[in-house]
């Protein structure tokens, strides 16, 4: 059978890309984030070996826990979940911090696919109607060149069937986070977010996105933003990290 030479041209250029695709594994080798082991097919991000070590909190199977507690039973919280406990000395905040901070926002939603598939074995699918990252304000967004709450919610979407809104805006810019207590927090993001149309919240189930929570003072401000001006049928939590309380 003869092929036309469009289609011959399409057969090299995929063959082509196969072979660059494997070339590269091997010279730039595709990498554990936690142990540096070279992975090998079907693994993402991690080994299987990390992934099975990872200190997963299974929070979404506890009706009322460290999320609802940080967040203090000022509201209602429907799902309040993260994936793996964060300590700052451990191998596995390197997946934070690379998703924050190392200019890869294919790791933060790659992150957001993992946790999206283990949500979804377990149930969560088709529970939320909308995710809602936690924003950054302009000045942050422009020297980070991303927001890393926005590619995690895109890949938990991905898993979990549902939307990712931009409803969260964040009014102003606030100090780094990092090292204050618990009451300093709340007070350095206090009024920091607002909601853009918040009509199209009205009877959805959102939940927020962060990638992790420490105190809860930047997830509480979103809630006061959302339910000042909104109301949807429920409101859930979901991070990739939840620090331990001290």
């Amino acid at each position: 059978m003869q092929i036309d030479r469009q289609t011959l041209i399409k057969r090299i250029i995929r063959a082509m890309l196969l072979i660059g695709s494997s070339s590269l594994d091997v010279v730039f080798p595709r990498t554990c984030r936690v142990c540096g082991r070279t992975l090998v097919a079907g693994e993402r991000l991690l080994c299987v070996g990390c992934m099975a070590e990872l200190p997963r909190t299974y929070l979404h199977d506890i009706d009322f826990n460290t999320v609802h507690h940080r967040i203090g039973g000022r509201h209602e919280i429907d799902v309040a979940a993260g994936w793996f406990y964060y300590y700052r000395d451990s191998p596995y905040a390197r997946l934070i911090h690379e998703a924050k901070y190392g200019d890869r926002p294919a790791t933060a939603r790659m992150l957001g696919r993992l946790y999206g598939m283990e949500l979804a074995a377990d149930g969560l699918t088709g529970r939320f109607d909308v995710l809602l990252p936690v924003a950054l304000h302009r000045d942050r967004l422009l020297r980070r060149g991303y927001n890393q709450s926005l590619e995690i919610a895109r890949g938990l979407a991905a898993e979990l069937g549902c939307d990712v809104g931009d409803n969260l805006m964040a009014l102003r810019s606030h100090r780094t986070q990092t090292r204050r207590s618990g009451y300093d927090r709340y007070d350095n993001v206090r009024g920091s977010f607002g909601i853009r149309h918040p009509e199209e919240l009205d009877g959805l189930s959102v939940a927020i996105v962060d990638d992790v929570v420490t105190t809860g003072s930047t997830v509480l401000d979103c809630i006061n933003a959302i339910v000042g001006s909104a109301s949807p049928s429920g409101i859930s939590v979901l991070s990739i990290g939840v620090t331990h309380m001290r």
